[in-house]
C-alpha cells in the first residue's frame, strides 16, 4: 500500500461462472492483514467490474486468504 507492495494474489476470470478468483492471497511482511485484506477487497471488486464479471471469491490459499475471504 502506498509505493510498497501488501500482497501478492493469483488471479483468475472464470468467465463461465462469472467471477474473478483470487485462488491464492499471500501477505507481505510488513503489512497489516485486516489493512491490506480491505483494501485488496475494493480493487479486485473493481477489477471484477471492469472486466464484466458479476464478483469476487477467494480461495482458501496463503496467510491472506481468510482476511481476504472476510473482507469480501
Amino acid at each position: 500500500m502506498g509505493d510498497r507492495f501488501a500482497a501478492r494474489v493469483c488471479l483468475k476470470a472464470d468467465r463461465q461462472a462469472g467471477v474473478l478468483r483470487a485462488n491464492t492471497a499471500h501477505l507481505e511482511p510488513h503489512a497489516d492483514a485486516k489493512e491490506t485484506a480491505e483494501a485488496l477487497s475494493k480493487e479486485l471488486l473493481l477489477m471484477a467490474e471492469w472486466l464484466g464479471l458479476e464478483g469476487v471469491e477467494a480461495g482458501a490459499k496463503g496467510n491472506l486468504a481468510r482476511h481476504l475471504k472476510a473482507a469480501l
